[in-house]
């Protein structure tokens, strides 16, 4: 059931990409990229263990957010694609533990290095540099708030 990249990228929603553009003062071209760049994260997470969302990608789930707003679509998307919904789950934990004791850097550096390498893999250099060079530069948290319309 699961289908390839090339099929999974060939799914096209402008209206997706309409509703972000009224959201965000970003080009129509930089939205359709950021929407293939999300298809190809749901993707690589539905292959693979191990896939989240970091700083660095936080304009990738912007695009999620909104996707999934289109209930029907995303749920005919996931299903015709990976034969399942594809959950939105945020890392759960308890109030103020992100940054104390319990949060243990190591594992953390080891859980991103996973991910990068799955990345590099399955995706190749480029989408490893898109998602973490290019995009924590133009999107981080601070821009995402300033291209907010």
């Amino acid at each position: 059931m699961e289908k390839s990249l090339n099929d999974v990228l060939a799914y096209k929603n402008e209206d997706v990409v309409d509703r972000f553009l009224m959201m965000y003062d970003i080009e129509q071209k930089e939205a359709s990229k950021i929407f293939n760049e999300t298809l190809k994260w749901l993707w690589l997470g539905n292959k693979i263990d191990g896939v989240f969302i970091d700083d660095s990608t936080l304009i990738i789930d912007e695009m999620w957010h909104n996707f999934i707003l289109f209930t029907q679509d995303y749920e005919n998307f996931c299903m015709n694609h990976f034969g399942r919904y594809i959950h939105h789950q945020p890392e759960k934990r308890k109030k103020g533990e992100w940054y104390n004791d319990s949060f243990n850097i190591e594992e953390h550096k080891n859980k991103l290095e996973k991910l990068y390498e799955g990345v590099y893999d399955y995706l190749g250099e480029k989408t490893l540099l898109t998602w973490y060079e290019e995009f924590p530069e133009k999107y981080s948290i601070e821009n995402i708030k300033r291209l907010r319309r």
